[in-house]
């Protein structure tokens, strides 16, 4: 994972965190809710949020970086350095878990039924889950696909007049029902900061669906974005899914 904590430095400028998701995810909470659970949480901000609505508020990510960048910027909420398929290890019940940002596709599909179980075991009955990726069912028709590159200007640091001009770039090539490559690239005023190569596991809609469903989760929407536009499987864009433990 030395990609994460490579970018860790550089997570919230590049993903900065956005209020309409903030508004959805909160949209799902019922009254009453006390815990919120984030699969995947990098720096924390969510969580955070979270926190200072009154929510018990708990992260997890593998990488340990991520996780200490968390806890110094929200020493309020419990986070943890743990692999999302051990996520069954953590103390119940929650009143909502989510899983955004694609980190679902570093799950291998052999192994997404037991952790959508150990999910759904951690949910009070009636609580909802919601998951976010890039909308597999597009990409898969593809041989290549790159995204738009991401540029932003950060401060430069103590004592340094210099902006710091940083573009972050992505792609996915060797693309397959079962796998394919993902490829970054983060420069830093022109030069390479570093360079990330990992496997991910593409997942079309029926399946996901298909999958959480024998896992006990009931499916309540899927939208495109979440502004919840309605998903259109051959245009590019998100697949928010929200599912709900019966």
């Amino acid at each position: 994972m030395a990609f994460y904590s490579d970018f860790a430095e550089y997570y919230d400028a590049v993903f900065p965190l956005e209020e309409d998701v903030l508004e959805y995810l909160e949209s799902f909470l019922e009254e009453g809710s006390r815990r919120v659970l984030d699969v995947g949480c990098g720096t924390g901000d969510f969580c955070g949020r979270f926190a200072a609505m009154g929510l018990e508020a708990v992260g997890i990510d593998v990488d340990p970086r991520m996780i200490e960048t968390a806890r110094g910027r929200h020493p309020d909420v419990a986070f943890h350095a743990l692999d999302m398929l051990d996520v069954g290890t953590l103390e119940p019940p929650f009143d909502m878990a989510y899983c955004i940002g694609n980190v679902a596709a570093h799950v291998r599909q052999g192994v997404l039924p037991s952790f959508l179980t150990n999910v759904a075991g951690l949910l009070e009955p009636g609580a909802s889950w919601l998951l976010q990726t890039v909308n597999w069912d597009y990409i898969l028709g593809l041989e290549t696909f790159a995204f738009p590159d991401t540029r932003v200007v950060m401060a430069g640091g103590e004592g340094a007049d210099t902006p710091r001009d940083i573009v972050f770039s992505r792609r996915y090539e060797d693309i397959s029902d079962e796998r394919l490559h993902f490829l970054t690239k983060l420069t830093e005023n022109g030069e390479t900061v570093f360079e990330g190569d990992v496997w991910l596991h593409p997942m079309r809609r029926d399946d996901y669906v298909r999958i959480h469903e024998d896992s006990g989760l009931t499916l309540l929407g899927h939208f495109a974005n979440f502004r919840r536009d309605p998903f259109v499987s051959d245009r590019r864009s998100s697949s928010v899914y929200a599912f709900r433990r019966p």
